[in-house]
């Protein structure tokens, strides 16, 4: 077959090939499979087992795993031949292997669909039919098959169609009982990847010493056994051609695609160009493209040969491919299945290729057409063949190669000002990605430093546990409930697809904020808590006790048809300087309602002079800064997306589909007047905001956490002006970010970030030829299946003290995993909750409850039939997970902090409730109770900071942006800033509370925003000191 055809010509010469092969039993089962669902390929197979349980394997584990899988059929199928020859049989069924498997790994299914392995482990129904469509197994017993092939003594009966089904299952069912027990492992020994020899070891207590004893002694002898072929019988790689004739078959039977569709996808989502106007060039240009393809796919196979060789393996293993492709084309992937290309080279020199540009290719097939041309071309010089699992990686490499060089072409003609490519493009193309290649070689690897944290001495007594639940004795009595508009509208939302109209349900399930801060002015600390069902405003007796003034206090606002709203970030602060602090509470379809605090425990709403708007827009995070330092607080608004009007995220790594974020300027007298091109209207899906100095230049920045997308860190240019330098400081990476937390872990005296992140993977979703603007189709039955994993973000500064730019920032792994996940985190934030001196870290969690909404939990109807609007319970709940900084790391004790119930929760305040001395804290749970936790730690000593600004100098009274440095004989640069909201939707008092440990005096210096610093030596411990701008401490 020449290597000058187009691919066209190719896909015409297939076909038959496919109708006329005499496939195996094992590839109808593959083609079978995965003809009626998505044809996984290598990345998004891996991704699967990297997420079933929620630690990654490393490269090599994932070839062990491999090996693994196949000792244990080899084993095990030997001795099933063995039996069905003694019983006279020509092939193995179920009725020989079945008593094998039994003697090598024992399971039983559960009354609930799930099975129990090795009598210990449970595998739910949903991880075994996810997996199993991988077809990882099928692929395990055809290598082992191959495998015979070169094996003169080989003893392996064919196997009947049962038989293949039976290992299936048993395969499936041991490899993810020994991935659960790899991942246990893993958290306890504190590692973020699956070593091979973790994985080996679960794999051997998963099927018993004896068994895996046999299976590796079969290896051993299979391999002393096994050569390379020197003569060739029969046709020359039958196997692989008969796979990737399976491979080809299915995509065309799944996907439905056409050729043109595909091409124009080429141009538009790959190479970004239109192919050349001149239709002779424009074939000139795909045949060109497609024989590069091709003598790329014949290089790299060739190099996989010698590493074969070179490892003395009979065929080419995935091993091989990997070393090879690593040498053509050095890659790493993401969480999200992006490729980063050049991984050493500085950033702006590497090439990334975003996942759905990449399943677009792959959805093609061309991949292995590809191989295909390779394999069948009589002058390729390899005489390895690859087994299964090497084809899908070949394959793979070969879609990355391929949109690789596309883009990169597209990237000449955008450099020539070019519309469209040219056909010396692809010329150009290769020499620069040769360049890069040549270059990364030079380079060393980059070496990883951890960013490291500072922790105290010790810690103090708590006698049991942490925190101890006090909700029913503190007063608060409240239920967070969604919206009652909110609840009708999600269960109607449509979308419509061609001409198809089917439900969704929309991400609609952020929950509401609370906020603690002495709103009447008594020296105590209330609570202002948020919900669809109505807000309420509780007043502290100094004591813990509470008592519900909303109603009086004038804060019970309803909307026209006498419900509540849907309510999301509360801010307390003072707005007019008065001394009071007044209100403000962010809507979804509502205008925000702002709140002026009369001083007598009442508010005057003033929304209607505020002119915030609101109506028809998703409200949701927002933040009080004071951007232009005139001594007024102004406002920023995010906003998440643009739902309620059908719009949804896309598959875009920067969604920029929602409605731009708002800032407003503070003209006093709570008139608000927005600020028009400032820089900070990002049109991503905002989900936490929050306001701090990361640049040390004493103007407040922002942050901008957005979810389906990529956080911008907005640097305050001083001039009514932001900018993004997000990409100069390191910090722009993919993200569905729900938390911006802030402290100083490393006392560089500036900020670090926590940034609250999950990676999610729809297994049961399909997308064909997605690309940027793909819609998420948010399916609720599908996404109640939906696999969510760890991804949050620790960002420590790393400026060695330097202020103003170049700071940069890097992902901090001082952080322990535990046995427990952070799951689907939401708020997340720093406090010294045993008054050590260092900042312990407690995050809240809880699935999105698209399971409630989906075609498996049908609607409620009343005693009549018709559908009420009850809320149906959550499936699956999550334990919120409390990290205590200790040793240089923050280490997850979520079992002995007493405040962990499994749950829904969404938001968390810190505040003195009792005024013993340490930080209680209440959480506002999304459709439950909230919760009020008493500290139950003692032993340690404390100081409370109260700062008041001088409006005159250009600092607002709440002394917003203001910072704190505190050095005691044994702790030195303890930090704080002051915040007007922090965490997910959440507000903290902005008296600053900080533990001493067992020192009893501080030095304290406060840096006000307007520069002025003041210094104060030797304050007692175990008070309070209320510190004016310019006057010193007042009594």
């Amino acid at each position: 077959m020449s290597r000058r055809r187009t691919l066209q010509s190719i896909l015409v010469l297939l076909f038959p090939l496919i109708a006329a092969a005499q496939v195996p039993t094992i590839i109808n089962e593959i083609g079978e499979l995965e003809g009626v669902r998505d044809p996984k390929c290598y990345a998004t197979a891996s991704r699967l087992e990297d997420f079933i349980y929620g630690t990654p394997l490393e490269s090599e584990a994932r070839f062990a795993k491999i090996e693994l899988q196949k000792q244990f059929i080899r084993a095990l199928w030997e001795k099933a031949s063995n039996a069905s020859r003694a019983a006279g049989k020509s092939e193995v069924g179920v009725d020989e292997l079945k008593p094998v498997l039994q003697g090598a790994v024992a399971y039983v299914q559960n009354a609930d669909g799930s099975w129990l392995v090795h009598g210990d482990t449970t595998v739910t129904a949903r991880d075994k039919r996810q997996y199993g469509t991988v077809a990882y197994a099928l692929r395990a017993v055809l290598a082992v098959q191959q495998d015979a092939l070169f094996d003169p003594k080989a003893a392996l009966l064919p196997l009947n169609a049962d038989a293949v089904e039976l290992f299936k299952e048993s395969v499936d069912l041991t490899t993810l009982a020994a991935l659960q027990r790899a991942d246990r492992e893993s958290r306890k020994l504190n590692r973020d990847r699956i070593t091979p020899d973790l994985l080996k070891a679960a794999w051997r207590n998963v099927i018993g010493g004896a068994a895996a004893a046999s299976a590796a002694d079969a290896s051993r002898e299979i391999g002393a056994r096994s050569g390379r072929r020197s003569t060739e019988t029969g046709e020359k790689f039958a196997t692989i051609k008969a796979i990737v004739a399976e491979k080809v078959a299915a995509f065309e039977k799944y996907n439905n695609l056409s050729m043109a569709v595909f091409l124009r996808n080429l141009q538009v989502y790959m190479a970004r160009h239109m192919w050349p106007s001149d239709p002779e060039e424009g074939k000139q240009f795909r045949d060109q493209f497609t024989n590069v393809m091709i003598a790329w796919m014949n290089d790299v196979l060739l190099e996989a040969d010698r590493q074969a060789k070179k490892n003395n393996h009979p065929l080419i293993r995935v091993g091989d491919v990997h070393a090879a492709l690593q040498i053509f084309q050095p890659h790493e992937a993401n969480q999200y299945e992006d490729i980063i290309y050049f991984p050493r080279l500085p950033k702006n020199e590497r090439v990334v290729i975003e996942a759905y540009d990449l399943d677009a290719f792959r959805d093609g097939g061309v991949h292995w057409l590809y191989l295909s041309e390779a394999i069948n071309d009589p002058n390729y010089k390899g005489t390895i063949e690859p087994d299964p699992f090497a084809a899908e990686l070949l394959t793979e490499g070969a879609a990355q190669m391929g949109v690789l060089v596309l883009r990169v072409a597209g990237g000449v003609a955008e450099s020539e000002s070019r519309e469209r490519l040219q056909l010396g493009d692809l010329e150009k193309s290769l020499k620069i990605i040769q360049a890069k290649l040549d270059k990364h070689a030079s380079m060393p690897a980059p070496k990883k430093t951890a960013a490291a944290i500072a922790s105290a001495p010790s810690a103090a007594k708590s006698g049991g546990k942490f925190f101890t639940d006090v909700t029913s004795s503190s007063g608060i009595a409240f239920e967070h409930r969604m919206s009652d508009w909110l609840a009708r509208f999600i269960r109607s939302y449509q979308v419509v697809e061609g001409n198809t109209v089917r439900l969704a349900v929309p991400p609609t399930f952020g929950g509401a904020g609370v906020a603690a801060e002495d709103v009447d002015n008594d020296g105590d600390i209330d609570v202002l808590i948020l919900s669809g069902a109505g807000n309420a405003l509780y007043l502290n007796d100094g004591k813990g006790r509470f008592t519900d003034a909303t109603e009086a206090a004038g804060l019970g606002w309803r909307r026209a048809d006498g419900t509540a709203g849907e309510p999301r970030q509360p801010i307390v602060a003072d707005f007019d300087n008065d001394g009071l602090e007044d209100v403000i509470i962010t809507y979804v379809d509502d205008d925000h309602r702002v709140y002026r605090n009369l001083g007598n425990g009442k508010f005057e709403d003033v929304t209607s002079r505020a002119h915030l708007g609101g109506k028809g827009l998703v409200g949701g995070p927002a933040t009080a800064l004071d951007f232009d330092n005139d001594g007024l607080l102004d406002l920023y608004i995010g906003y998440f997306g643009d739902y309620i009007h059908g719009t949804l995220p896309t598959l875009s790594r920067r969604n920029s589909n929602a409605l731009p974020d708002k800032l407003f300027r503070n003209k006093g007298n709570f008139v608000f007047e927005e600020v028009p091109d400032s820089g900070v209207e990002n049109t991503g899906w905002a989900q936490s905001v929050g306001h701090l100095d990361f640049d040390g230049d004493g103007r407040e920045d922002l942050i901008c956490g957005n979810d389906f997308g990529t956080n911008a860190w907005y640097r305050n240019l001083g001039n009514g002006k932001f900018e993004d330098v997000s990409s100069k400081i390191g910090t722009d990476k993919p993200s569905y970010t729900m938390n911006v937390g802030i402290t100083d872990l490393n006392r560089d005296g500036l900020p670090d970030v926590y940034i609250s992140n999950i990676v999610t993977m729809d297994k049961d979703e399909k997308y064909v030829l997605p690309d940027t603007k793909t819609q998420m189709k948010f399916n609720p039955a599908k996404m109640a299946n939906m696999r969510v994993v760890e991804a949050n973000d620790m960002w420590v500064s790393r400026s060695g003290g330097q202020a103003i730019l170049p700071v940069q920032y890097e992902q901090s792994k001082a952080i322990g995993r535990g046995f427990r996940s952070t799951g689907w985190s939401w708020g997340a934030q720093f406090f010294d909750y045993d008054n050590d001196g260092d900042d312990d870290l407690y995050l809240v969690n809880g699935m999105n409850e698209y399971a409630v909404y989906s075609s498996v939990n049908p609607y409620l109807t009343d005693p009549s039939g018709k559908p009420t609007n009850a809320v149906l319970p959550v499936a699956t709940k999550e334990e919120p997970v409390f990290f205590v900084n200790t040793k240089g790391m923050l280490q997850e004790e979520s079992a002995q902090s007493g405040a962990d119930p499994a749950g829904n929760a969404r938001s968390v305040a810190y505040l003195d409730a009792d005024n013993d001395g340490d930080l209680d804290m209440v959480v506002n749970n999304f459709n439950a109770p909230a919760i009020v936790y008493r500290n139950n730690t003692s032993g340690n000593h404390w100081i409370k900071l109260h700062l008041t600004g001088d409006p005159s100098k250009g600092v607002t009274r709440d002394a917003i942006g203001a910072k704190i440095l505190v050095d005691t004989a044994k702790e030195k640069g303890m930090w704080r800033e002051v915040f007007s909201t922090i965490g997910y939707l959440s507000v903290h008092p902005k008296e600053q509370h900080l533990g001493l440990g067992s020192d009893t005096k501080a030095d304290v210096t406060v840096i006000w925003p307007d520069g002025e610093k003041q210094v104060f030596k030797g304050l007692g411990a175990d008070r309070t000191y209320r510190i004016v701008q310019g006057k010193g401490i007042v009594r």
